[in-house]
């Protein structure tokens, strides 16, 4: 009986598939996670800042809420990118897709891209919360004493 082993070609090809779902998966985690820090992020801003918050800082905590808002919109759209090119991949790897390997990997390339840059604006966003947490703190300390 003859064993059938498959080409050098395919074997590439099937690594390269395996290796854009895998990290697929890890960006629907990482998106998920994301969704959870946001959601807490708010969640702060509203219970948290709302005792401590004085005249001079509303402006600052409404142009940080929506910004935190205007990334969660983000963080969805890329959410739809990731599930919309998991799909592409596996499709793919079940042969019911004509999409070349390139454009995939075209696809793969720009889902990255967006959520590099998510993670920099939220980084960004997140140093803001920090500082003005800091500030509020220090002044409720000082109206303390």
């Amino acid at each position: 009986m003859e064993t059938l082993n498959p080409s050098p070609q395919a074997l590439v090809h099937d690594e390269m598939m395996a290796n854009l779902y895998t990290l697929n998966k890890q960006w629907t985690s990482e998106v998920d996670f994301l969704n959870d820090e946001m959601k807490f992020m708010a969640d702060l801003l509203d219970r948290f800042f709302i005792n401590l918050i004085k005249e001079e800082h509303v402006n600052r905590i409404q142009l940080i809420k929506m910004h935190l808002g205007s990334l969660g919109i983000v963080r969805n759209n890329i959410k739809q990118d990731i599930l919309k090119h998991q799909a592409n991949i596996e499709e793919k790897i079940n042969n019911l897709s004509s999409k070349s390997d390139a454009f995939l990997q075209l696809e793969d390339e720009r889902v990255d891209d967006e959520l590099k840059d998510l993670n920099r604006s939220f980084k960004t966003l997140k140093k803001e919360i920090f500082d003005i947490t800091s500030v509020l703190l220090h002044n409720n300390k000082a109206s303390q004493n």
